[in-house]
This record gives C-alpha cells, sequence and structure tokens, in this order.
C-alpha cells in the first residue's frame, strides 16, 4: 500500500486537493496551523467570479456541473482524511516517495467530533468563540489566553465533554509520498507606508477587513458602519496598489486587488443604500471576465481618479480628509470619507520560507517557484505546490491548479 499524501495548507486550493485526492481512494494528512479550515477566503464575503459564497465550488470530474460545498464536505468524517489542526510541519526528511514528517500538533482542546454548537460555552465564557457559522469542522475554538471565571464552568457543563483545558502540545512522526503546499498568502498589513496612514486610525481598512463588514455573519450584520464609532459608513474610498508593484516592498502585480476592489464597490453601490464610492488607481487590470465588475461599477457611478493618495488626515467628526493628486488633471483633490481602504499587496505567507529552504525549492518573490515554466505545479520530485502558494491566484485559478496536482499524483500510482 502506498503511503499518504501530505498537504499543506487547509485553504481553498489544499482542501480542493485533499477532498480530491480522498475521494479517488488516496490516504491523505491536511495540515492546518490555524483552528479552522479556508484560509483567507473564509474572510472574503463573496468570491469572484461567481459572486457565490467562496464555499460552493463546482464538484468533482466524475460527477461536471453539480456544485459542492466546503462547509458540507465533512472533513473530519472523510475516511480518508487525517484532519490535523492547529499543527504544522516542523521537520522534513528522507527521500521523494519516501518523505519522514514531524508535525508539531497544538493543544486540541476542542473535540470537533463531540462539539455539537450548543453554544453553552460561549454564553459562559469569552474564552470560547465560533470563527464562522460555516466555519469546518464545525466547532468552537478556545483561547487561552482569553480564560476567565466562566471558561471552567464551561468545560464542566458542557454536554458532551467536547472540551480539554488541560491538552498538552505533542508531536507525531509520519511517513509520505508526495508533498502538496498550499501554504497560501497574507494580506500586507501596511503600516510602514506614511502617507496611507494604516494602524493610526480604525476608519482605515484593509481590502480583507471591508469584506468582513460586508458579510451578513460578520460582525455588524453586513452593515456598513464606521469601526471607529459604529456610525453608517456613506462615503468610501479605495486605493489600489498599496504596497505591490512597489519596488521598495514587492515589485509584482498582486493580481486580483482590482477584481477585488471592483467586487467591494459593486456590492456597495448595488446592495448598499446611499453609498458613494470612489477608486483611486494608476492602472485598472480586469482581465477577461472580470471586465464586467469595471463596466458595472461604471454604471452604478463608482467614480475612478487615475492618481496618488498623497495625504489622509483625521477630522474631528470621524470623518477622513483625503488629498489626491490627480495626474489626468494634473492638480491635487480633496475628497471627505468614512472609509479609506487599502488595496494591500499579496505576501507569501509565514511558513513558505521554511519550507523553501528545508526542500531546497526555487523561490519566485518570496512564493513557491516552479521547476519549470511548462509544468507549473510541480516545484521538486514528488513535491507540488498550488494556490497563491506559487503567487497571486484567484479562487478558480487555485482550484484547477490542485485538480492538476492531484491528477498527477493519481496517474504516478497507476
Amino acid at each position: 500500500m502506498s503511503n499518504p499524501v501530505l498537504v499543506i495548507g487547509a485553504g481553498v486550493a489544499g482542501m480542493t486537493a485533499a477532498i480530491e485526492l480522498a475521494d479517488s481512494g488516496v490516504k491523505t494528512v491536511l495540515v492546518e496551523e490555524l483552528s479552522t479550515t479556508g484560509g483567507n477566503a473564509l474572510d472574503l464575503y463573496k468570491a469572484f467570479p461567481t459572486d457565490d459564497c467562496f464555499y460552493c465550488f463546482e464538484g468533482n470530474r466524475w460527477r461536471p456541473g453539480i456544485r459542492k460545498c466546503f462547509y458540507r464536505s465533512a472533513l473530519i468524517d472523510q475516511p480518508n482524511i487525517d484532519l490535523k489542526m492547529n499543527s504544522r510541519v516542523e521537520e522534513i526528511s528522507g527521500n521523494p516517495g519516501n518523505f519522514g514528517i514531524v508535525l508539531a500538533i497544538g493543544p486540541q482542546y476542542i473535540d470537533p467530533m463531540k462539539c455539537t454548537l450548543c453554544g453553552l460555552c460561549l454564553e459562559k465564557s469569552k474564552s470560547f468563540s465560533l470563527v464562522s457559522v460555516q466555519c469546518q469542522p464545525q466547532a468552537v475554538i478556545y483561547n487561552p489566553d482569553s480564560r476567565d471565571e466562566g471558561t471552567q464552568i464551561a468545560a464542566k457543563e458542557c454536554p458532551t465533554q467536547a472540551i480539554n483545558l488541560d491538552a498538552q502540545a505533542s508531536k507525531e512522526t509520519i511517513t509520505v509520498s508526495d508533498i502538496i503546499i498550499a501554504t497560501g498568502f497574507h494580506e500586507m498589513k501596511p503600516s510602514a507606508i506614511d502617507e496611507y496612514g494604516y494602524g493610526t486610525h480604525p476608519n482605515i481598512i484593509t481590502q480583507l477587513e471591508l469584506a468582513k463588514l460586508l458579510d451578513p455573519n460578520g460582525p455588524s450584520g453586513g452593515v456598513l458602519l464606521r469601526p471607529s464609532d459604529g456610525d453608517p459608513a456613506r462615503r468610501v474610498m479605495m486605493i489600489q496598489c498599496v504596497g505591490s508593484r512597489d519596488e521598495n516592498y514587492y515589485p509584482y502585480c498582486s493580481k486580483i486587488c482590482c477584481i477585488f476592489a471592483l467586487k467591494h464597490a459593486n456590492i456597495l453601490t448595488r446592495e448598499r443604500e446611499n453609498v458613494g464610492v470612489s477608486v483611486v488607481y494608476m492602472d485598472i487590470r480586469t482581465y477577461d471576465r472580470y471586465e464586467r465588475y469595471y463596466r458595472e461599477t461604471r454604471e452604478s457611478g463608482v467614480e475612478y481618479i487615475r492618481g496618488r493618495v498623497s495625504r489622509v488626515t483625521p477630522q474631528e467628526d470621524g470623518s477622513l480628509s483625503i488629498v489626491v493628486y490627480d495626474s489626468l488633471l494634473n492638480t491635487y483633490l480633496r475628497f471627505s470619507a468614512d472609509l479609506f481602504v487599502l488595496s494591500s499587496a499579496l505576501e507569501p505567507s509565514a511558513g513558505s520560507g521554511h519550507i523553501i529552504e528545508t526542500l531546497r525549492l526555487k523561490s519566485a518573490s518570496g512564493f513557491i517557484g516552479p521547476l519549470s515554466a511548462d509544468d507549473p505545479v510541480v516545484v521538486g520530485n514528488h513535491v507540488f505546490a498550488c494556490g497563491t502558494a506559487l503567487g497571486p491566484a484567484e479562487v478558480p485559478e487555485s482550484v484547477t491548479q490542485a485538480r492538476a496536482v492531484v491528477s498527477k499524483i493519481l496517474q504516478s500510482r497507476k
């Protein structure tokens, strides 16, 4: 019997690869550092190009046209998937096809097989929370740093005894035939770019933070409110290419930032009342099918300003005074906004560097580079990468790459 396949990262690409392998009868170990799967996509609200919930994706190759839901994919019930949450790869040794993997597994405070989401622990203590109503595994999470008087009571009164406050970290050694790297990306927090003022005022946010505000399952129930005081946000300004296409930070284009911003501009102007949106840009890159976002936002009244933001100044009423240099008019313009949204660069995830060094892989601006441009998902002997581990990518592209990896592994086992 062949060794199982290791999938590092349980975002869109990693989950797709794991589910496709498992459905094909291949034992898979899926490792995720966080306490829930989904990665960055968990915060997307609507995913382009379909504007569906990101959890909804096309079914596998044997059932074309059938859509599938990550939320209902039963990751913890699939017998061929060994899901390791709150875990990371600590060491990789051995030879291609016979890798030795040491996993560092964090304390498993909540047993997802026992948790029924009854909500009792959430009522008793702030140390328990539910990341998303659609999280997978379907279980609450526990933060020991937020332990309070109700924590012990919640653990004691849990009707299914799903809580173990004394859980300890552990290590596990496994042998795998192939490694799939799906470590995703990190949204740059541009606090170092002084002119944008990120981190100095709560109404200066990133696109992922805006997505959380728009999500009906988010803290404001989808109502667009200013984080500073909870007042309705009526005027939104976005700025593109924050940290990307910039030799001081990241020289590459982050590829999906324009689409991400225009998707949100479309939601704000078409699904929210009395919200005005301005977009400051140097270039708008909405390639292929995404051109519709640009057309629709123009039709719905989004204002486009070609230029750069030079200064953001908070006002006493909670608004932001924003000075923009308009390169077409060759003049400075002043705007007032309730929210200033930064389309930040997509940067490599924190764990990518360690994996690149350990497996002696190629690096492409910090992301994982392929062995050959002709086969972009192959990054080493029995080592593959997919999704934004390879660089900025959209959800359908990540899914396609994950399936390409699965196809190669299945072919090698024939």
